[in-house]
């Protein structure tokens, strides 16, 4: 048996094993990186942890110790009591489609992880201090594909455009790459469309999919407990923490954006902005190192680390490139319709992202669609911009970008990404389709 006949082999199992939701996230991401590891001889052993190492996980926890320094400090409490106490606030419906709306626009212009990373905590006590009209489960998770979706809107969103318009940029005739907005012609019309999903049948799913009244409705929900402000509860707190938690994730966020351009990519990314906020945090004493460290969603960033391992095998084995290249030759290949192979590269491209790392995606697709393009004799442009959109699309799975990682922590699993993500997921990969076809050609 050929080493990426076993790596699809393993990823089906850990899909299957993800859906039922037997076991922890962290331990059958462990059995999957393992199984590749050893399995695939390609891939090399210490890939099974390098995970671990990576950005990922560092800016999963640095950015967790940021927004939970909000909470210990009162400052996340008493920015939700203010909001909490306007007209949105009333209505949890109301309250996810502004929710949804603020954070699809500012993913478009900050970092889509760094702006998930502020509005989680803010959720949180906004919830906390609801009386149970507001509840942080219901609303994170539209909030995070918000940022996701909102941060494919324009080039500087996320990670897995910038992988793709650099390879573009190493082809002779497109050294200056894609637009900032050259995705906001497809895009802007789909956020619109999620946000009315949301304001319809989204919310219905929601409750559908995450039975809120349920005794185990907020199992493993780390924002549950999360309290609201009291005038009583807050006093003792000094005013500096409060205000250097707040400038401390202003940083990471302004850094956030500037680490995508010169000089400061040299400096920074963001794992080690996520890292430099906690250090800062942790050196100055605003929050406690132990009991901080012990709160961490450790059963989600052992996932982080270890999930790297099946994007890596599936790379290594060329299991995604067969999987890639059969889909593709399925219908037509070089000869297929232009139109055709835009719908199919759309779909293609987003189903591997929810398998697989979506940057790994994007660098795997990327060269193979540009090749196909100029064999056809047209522009890989456009093609370019699908697979940067594509790649934003892992809604129906924790797996294909760093938001859904980040999400975890309020208490999903695997099979509610695909109840609730799913539908959308259809929805957005078929609007992506046509907005494509209508518009980049």
């Amino acid at each position: 048996m050929t080493s990426s006949t076993i790596a699809i082999i393993i990823t089906v199992i850990t899909m299957i094993l993800f859906f039922i939701n037997k076991l922890p996230m962290s331990v059958v991401a462990c059995i999957s990186t393992l199984a590749m590891g050893i399995l695939i001889p390609e891939m090399k052993l210490s890939q099974i942890y390098s995970g671990f190492g990576g950005s990922s996980i560092v800016m999963v926890a640095g950015m967790c110790i940021v927004g939970d320094a909000l909470f210990q400090t009162g400052i996340a409490q008493r920015i939700g009591s203010k909001i909490a106490s306007t007209s949105i606030a009333k209505n949890e419906r109301v309250f996810i489609i502004a929710i949804v709306i603020i954070c699809t626009i500012m993913s478009a212009f900050l970092s889509n992880s760094g702006c998930i990373a502020m509005w989680m905590p803010i959720i949180a006590s906004i919830a906390a201090g609801s009386n149970g009209k507001i509840r942080s489960k219901m609303v994170i998770f539209p909030a995070g594909i918000a940022c996701i979706i909102g941060g494919a809107c324009t080039l500087v969103g996320s990670v897995s455009q910038v992988t793709a318009n650099s390879i573009l940029m190493g082809y002779a005739g497109y050294e200056e790459g894609l637009g900032v907005f050259d995705m906001s012609r497809v895009m802007v019309p789909a956020a619109i469309l999620q946000v009315v999903f949301w304001a319809t049948a989204g919310y219905s799913l929601l409750k559908w999919a995450l039975k809120p009244g349920s005794p185990d409705f907020d199992k493993n929900n780390s924002f549950a407990s999360q309290p609201s402000v009291t005038k009583e509860g807050m006093p003792d707190i000094p005013r500096w923490k409060g205000t250097l938690s707040v400038v401390v994730l202003v940083g990471c966020i302004v850094l956030f954006i500037l680490c995508g351009f010169a000089p400061f990519n040299k400096y920074f990314n963001i794992a080690n902005i996520a890292l430099l906020g906690a250090t800062i945090l942790f050196a100055t004493g605003c929050v406690p190192v132990k009991s901080t460290l012990a709160e961490l969603p450790w059963d989600v960033l052992i996932c982080i680390g270890a999930i790297t391992g099946l994007g890596t095998g599936l790379d290594a084995s060329g299991g995604g490139a067969i999987i890639a290249g059969f889909v593709l030759n399925l219908f037509g290949g070089e000869s297929a319709s232009v139109i055709v192979l835009t719908v199919v590269i759309t779909i293609l491209t987003s189903v591997l992202t929810l398998f697989m790392q979506n940057g790994s995606v994007a660098a795997m697709l990327t060269p193979i669609c540009i090749s196909m393009a100029l064999a056809l004799g047209i522009s890989p442009v456009p093609w370019v911009v699908v697979i940067a959109i594509g790649t934003n699309l892992a809604i129906a799975s924790p797996i294909g970008t760093a938001v859904n990682m980040q999400i975890l922590p309020a208490g999903y699993t695997f099979k509610d990404f695909v109840k609730i993500g799913g539908p959308l997921f259809i929805i957005m990969v078929a609007a992506v389709s046509v907005l494509s076809c209508m518009v980049l050609f």
